[in-house]
């Protein structure tokens, strides 16, 4: 059988397999609705390796909510700097409600 890194289809550029998905349990009340998400880790066909949360913070209003990204060598590295970065931008506002929170289509996750 191929290994999946080496697959190639006319009209694809790129395949990723998701290798790993986590929930965080957030510390006291967290700052999110439920106290805790989940991020998802997708290996790409050159070996790197990148998160994604389920859930993203509204900076305002009319704007589509950011989710945590991160990249790394590794499945921790990249688990790592998506939750560094996703309270990155929890941090963007000093107050939040949980208006100001969009979650990821319960397809996507």
């Amino acid at each position: 059988m191929t290994n999946w890194k080496n697959i190639k289809i006319d009209g694809v550029s790129s395949i990723d397999k998701c290798v790993a998905e986590f929930r965080i349990m957030e510390t006291g009340f967290g700052r999110t609705p439920s106290g805790k998400f989940k991020v998802k880790i997708f290996e790409e066909q050159d070996g790197h390796f990148y998160g994604i949360t389920n859930i993203g913070v509204k900076r305002l209003d009319d704007e589509p909510a950011v989710l945590g990204l991160g990249t790394g060598k590794s499945i921790e590295e990249a688990l790592k700097n998506t939750v560094d970065a996703f309270v990155q931008e929890m941090n963007f506002k000093e107050q939040l409600t949980d208006d100001d929170f969009e979650w990821a289509e319960l397809d996507d996750f």
